[in-house]
Order: structure tokens, then C-alpha cells, then sequence
């Protein structure tokens, strides 16, 4: 739904119903009875059962009963629970932060990790003015057990904060040969927006390219390895974190004892390495760059496709079938020559720093994957980017999408239901653009990178 529409918070507590941008006259019903008052407060009485709440595009159904979490601890805008589905105990959870009406975070409860949660509050949580947060459990009428917080700018004379975490020296190991050839690869952009999150929260981040990986040993105290083509030689008197965002078929089985846990950006791979045995291991989508993918950024679109991307010495999937229905493509990517015309190539490549307006400023952004990545449900980076600028996106079929992205983005598995797709998203504009702003609420509310390295910063504390 577009912003400023209305949206009703999937959370009942005590009766209240609560709606975000509320316009007058908002006729909100439960279960097709439409309930009494006006403004972003409804009191209602809550059914014993499952029921369903309206108003105008905004549905939610809430379930009463058969909850459970509890807020263990808060540093700055971090915060860490557990929550857990009592009737359904294998199920993730998904915790929201809301102050008023308005929905200020949200996190994932993991059942394989004992119910744990980390949720990031945005920046001005903090450095706003102070203000009362509730935590609690979406789908729900269970508020967190200490999940009422206070939280903004302190009051005049009052001592200042001290830092979430205390600093490290971490070192990101990326497969890049060397500095001079960097720019061209994504690890390298990947990490350095991890580091730029990292160092936000006090760390001291530096990233190795692999002919630097063990220039320094000494001065190290937490290694995060994004594995590339070879393998890396851990320090065991150091914490070392693999974060394994892609090629899973590059690793062998004992590879993953080397680290101290193995964050996989993948939830259906993950379970995959527990079912074999790894127990150190965690899911760790890949994420967004905020600051540069920003959510405000707008730009007229033109009526066409964006492919980004190298040819790989093949025929991309998505690249051939534009060609064979006379989809208009822009294409940008190195090494097509002889396998398109040259008079499509836009150019062979976009500087990371104008990604952002390049996707902004066309109608539908396509996007593939590695067969390896869409066997194991690696989600690509380009979809978190892609969304974060709240552009429509039409992806090959890989599982695992619609448990990060819900339906925000169509994929297509063959060439007919491609070109169904393209021609709705020419038709039909504001439709695709209003789906590309929940899923650009989806990433900025919960796969940025300092919601990344907020997570690895918790990791690092709880394993010194």
C-alpha cells in the first residue's frame, strides 16, 4: 500500500486498535462488523477466537491467546527479547516496536534459535524527543513482558550515554584479489557498508582484500569472513564469524567448524547445515545500504526494463527473454560481447554510487540468480538495493522470497509468465509502485546494514 495510506498495527492490546495515518471518517471493521469512533483509536471487545480487523486496504487478522516473550535486555537503540508462538512452537515469530500509532522497527523471532530477537530502533528513537515504546508480537494481543520502554533525547543536564558495545578491531576478509580492482567487485561495496554500520556502534573496521588477509594478524580481534573462491586459515585465539551471502557449493562440510558461528543468508540453507549436523549456525540475509539506497530517493521511471549484470559467457535468463518478446530493456554489464547485438548495451557498467538512481529512474528492475544461489534460496543483494529505492522488481522463482519480502515481489519461471508480468507493470504503474513501497518499508524497517551489524555486534559480545 502507498505511504500515507492507512494501516492498521497487527498488535491488539487491551482492546485498542490502533491506525496509522488515519483519515476521517476510516470505516475499520471486525469480522465485516464495523466498529464504533473515528480517529487512530478503535475500543473494541475481542472475540475468544481468531478474527480479522479492516480498514480501507489494511487487513490483519489477530490470533488471542497462545503467546509468550519477554525483553532481556536494551543498549542504546538496540534491544533483545525472546518471543515464541506457544501453539505453534516451530514457527518464527515477528516482533514490531511501535510508539503511538506508528510502527517504529521490527524483528524476527527465530524458533531454531531458541525464540531470540534482535531488534534495531531507528536513529532518532534516540536522538528524538523522549517518548514511550511498546514491544509486542505481530498477529497478536500479547505485549512483550518488559517491553513498555522509554527511550529519546535525555533531559537537559542529564549524563550522556555510554557506548552499546565496548570497541573491537574487526577485520572483513573479502575474496577481491587487491585494492586496485575492489571498485568492480560487490564484496567489496558489501563490506564496506559493513564497516561504515559497524563502526557506528563503536568497533574499530577494516576490510582485508585477499592479499591482505594475514598482513596483520596482530591486530584483530574479530575476524567476519564473506566467503569468496578460497578458503580462509582462522586464528583459534581470535573470534572468527563466517557469513556465507552466496556459492554455498564453494565450502566443504568441515569448513564450518573452523568459525565460531556461520551466519548464512539463507533460511532454507541453514536448515540445511543443522539437518547435517553444523550446530554454530544462524540466518543472515544479506541487507541494504540505507544511506545510499535511500527511501526518499524519487525520480521520474521510464517505461522500461533495468538488467544490471555481466553476461557470465552465457545468455541471461531474463536478457533472452526480453529479446524474444520485444521487452524494452535497458542493459548495463560487461562481457556481452558476442552473445547480443552491441546497440543494446547501454554501457558495460554503473558505478555502486549510482545504482540507486539508475533503479529509481526506470519502471521495473529484473533481477536472477546464481543456480546455486536459487537451489539454496540465497536471496540476491539486488533485491534488498533494488526495493530499498522502491522500485518495482520482477526476480527468477527462488524459494525462501516471500518469507523476507511477502508478495511485493513477482517472480517469473518461464518466458509467459515473464512477459505477463512486464506488461501489467507497463499497464499498470501506480499498482507495481504501491507493492514496491511495502517492500521498501519492509528493508528499511529490517535488512539495512546497521540492522546487520547490530546483529553481529550482539553475536561478538556474546561470544567473548
Amino acid at each position: 500500500m502507498s505511504e500515507g495510506s492507512p494501516r492498521i498495527l497487527p498488535i491488539v492490546h487491551r482492546g485498542i486498535v490502533l491506525i496509522q495515518d488515519a483519515p476521517p471518517g476510516l470505516s475499520v471493521r471486525l469480522d465485516e462488523t464495523p466498529l464504533p469512533g473515528d480517529g487512530s483509536q478503535r475500543i473494541i471487545t475481542p472475540p475468544d477466537t481468531a478474527f480479522t480487523l479492516q480498514g480501507g486496504p489494511s487487513k490483519v487478522c489477530i490470533r488471542p491467546g497462545g503467546w509468550t516473550g519477554r525483553i532481556t535486555g536494551q543498549k542504546g537503540r538496540l534491544v533483545t527479547g525472546v518471543a515464541a508462538d506457544l501453539a505453534d512452537p516451530a514457527a518464527d515469530v515477528a516482533v514490531i516496536a511501535f510508539s503511538g500509532a506508528r510502527i517504529l522497527a521490527f524483528a524476527t523471532a527465530r524458533a531454531v534459535e531458541g525464540g531470540r530477537f534482535l531488534l534495531v530502533l531507528p536513529e532518532d528513537a534516540e536522538t528524538g524527543p523522549r517518548r514511550v515504546l511498546h514491544l509486542g508480537i505481530v498477529g497478536s494481543d500479547h505485549l512483550l513482558d518488559d517491553g513498555t520502554l522509554a527511550i529519546g533525547r535525555a533531559r537537559e543536564g542529564a549524563a550522556p550515554r555510554k557506548p552499546a558495545h565496548t570497541g573491537r578491531t574487526i577485520r572483513i576478509k573479502i575474496a577481491c584479489p587487491n585494492l586496485k580492482e575492489a571498485p568492480a567487485w560487490g564484496d567489496y561495496h558489501f563490506a564496506r557498508s559493513l564497516q561504515t554500520s559497524l563502526e557506528r556502534l563503536g568497533h574499530r573496521v577494516m576490510v582485508d582484500t585477499h592479499d591482505a588477509w594475514y598482513a596483520r594478524r596482530e591486530d584483530e580481534d574479530v575476524a567476519i569472513v564473506l566467503r569468496g573462491r578460497a578458503r580462509y586459515k582462522v586464528q583459534p585465539d581470535k573470534i572468527n564469524l563466517l557469513w556465507l551471502i552466496s556459492h554455498p557449493d564453494r565450502l566443504t562440510p568441515d569448513e564450518y567448524a573452523d568459525y565460531d558461528h556461520v551466519a548464512v543468508a539463507s533460511d532454507i540453507y541453514a536448515a540445511t547445515l543443522r539437518q547435517n549436523g553444523v550446530t554454530n549456525v544462524g540466518t543472515l540475509h544479506q541487507a541494504t545500504d540505507a544511506a545510499l539506497f535511500r527511501a526518499e530517493l524519487t525520480l521520474p521511471r521510464q517505461k522500461s526494463c533495468l538488467f544490471v549484470g555481466n553476461s557470465r559467457r552465457e545468455y541471461r535468463t531474463m536478457v533472452r527473454w526480453c529479446i524474444q518478446r520485444g521487452v524494452p530493456l535497458d542493459l548495463y554489464g560487461g562481457g556481452w560481447d558476442g552473445v547480443i547485438d552491441p546497440a543494446m548495451l547501454r554501457a558495460p557498467s554503473i558505478a555502486n554510487a549510482d545504482l540507486p538512481r539508475f533503479y529509481a529512474s526506470h519502471q521495473i528492475l529484473l533481477n536472477d540468480h546464481w543456480d546455486s544461489m536459487r537451489d539454496h534460496g540465497f536471496l540476491s543483494n539486488r533485491l534488498f538495493d533494488g526495493s530499498a529505492t522502491g522500485t518495482p522488481i520482477i526476480t527468477d522463482a527462488i524459494a525462501g522470497i516471500a518469507e523476507v519480502f511477502g508478495d511485493t515481489i513477482p517472480t517469473a519461471a518461464d518466458i509467459d509468465t515473464f512477459a505477463g508480468l512486464v506488461e501489467d507493470a507497463l499497464a499498470r504503474p501506480e499498482s507495481w509502485l504501491e507493492r514496491a513501497a511495502e517492500a521498501r518499508r519492509i528493508v528499511h524497517g529490517a535488512h539495512t546494514f546497521d540492522h546487520r551489524a547490530a546483529t553481529l555486534s550482539d553475536l561478538i559480545e556474546r561470544l567473548s
